[in-house]
């Protein structure tokens, strides 16, 4: 196991979850409020905007990983965490180790494909809204500065305390006509794939994070729809438009990791089980 000193910045549910996968390792858990930490996770209180609390971190980190949320929808706010902040936090940390590793998580909002095309990690990143430009400059800062860099590319997140989509479905919104292909990542999986990078010994620059089966929304909101036992959303606009764009996770396979979640049938059935009482549709 490669990670033995781990501070996970920003460790709210993604990074709680995967640092309790790390087995042995030391992990600290940093946040403003760590008394929300679950036992296994050594606390941490600091704000990595502000930079309260950064001369407290602990020494010698092997394996940093970086997974914050901003505090606001808003350009200024994604630069100032994922920008602003990640250089504040390298400059801060105490006698790093040699071989220190970053785990930069980022989002597939990098990539601005909106046609339907496939999507790798060789494809162009070139982002169509300010929240993948300003992750893609986080990327890039995040590689230079440290060699033994990899950005984790996750797609949306869903999970237990993550329902978005079963709540639009519940409130009865109508969704636009045609295909708009939609990618998706249970939140046990995305754990499982950083962990799985801080524990290898050598791993990709960049690496996609999401389930096997790309869809279009519709499909998602239709069989949502009727697990809650609902009628299908209403469909607005004109059909025949593709849009969106369809993920691969060959090289998250490559190295090693498996969703327990392959498809959104599989994650929301969970996901249902757990939040409602109800028939769930075959």
């Amino acid at each position: 196991m490669r990670a033995r000193r781990v501070l996970i910045a920003g460790c709210g549910d993604l990074g709680t979850r995967a640092g309790l996968l790390l087995g042995d390792a030391e992990v600290y858990g940093l946040r403003r409020r760590p008394a929300l930490l679950p036992a296994g996770l050594r606390p941490v209180a600091a704000d990595l905007i502000t930079g309260a609390g950064l001369e407290a971190l602990p020494e010698a980190i092997d394996t940093l990983i970086y997974a914050p949320t901003p505090g606001g929808r808003d350009e200024a706010s994604y630069r100032s965490i994922y920008v602003e902040a990640l250089r504040r936090l390298l400059q801060a940390l105490p006698n790093p180790a040699p071989d220190l590793r970053l785990i930069y998580v980022s989002s597939t909002a990098v990539y601005g494909q909106d046609a339907g095309e496939w999507v790798d990690e060789q494809s162009p990143a070139e982002p169509l809204a300010f929240n993948g430009r300003i992750l893609l400059e986080g990327e890039r800062v995040a590689s230079t500065l440290l060699p033994d860099c990899v950005c984790v590319r996750l797609a949306g997140l869903y999970g237990p305390d993550r329902l978005w989509l079963i709540n639009r479905v519940r409130s009865g919104s109508s969704i636009a006509e045609g295909r708009h292909y939609s990618n998706r990542i249970h939140i046990e999986d995305a754990a499982a794939l950083v962990a799985l990078l801080a524990s290898s010994d050598r791993v990709p620059a960049q690496v996609i994070g999401v389930d096997d089966q790309p869809v279009p929304l519709s499909e998602v909101l239709d069989w949502l729809a009727a697990a809650l036992g609902m009628p299908a959303p209403e469909r607005i606009g004109k059909a025949g438009d593709v849009s969106g764009k369809r993920l691969r996770n060959d090289l998250a396979h490559t190295i090693g990791w498996r969703p327990r979640y392959a498809s959104y049938r599989d994650g929301y059935t969970d996901v249902l089980t757990t939040n409602f009482q109800g028939g769930l549709p075959s």
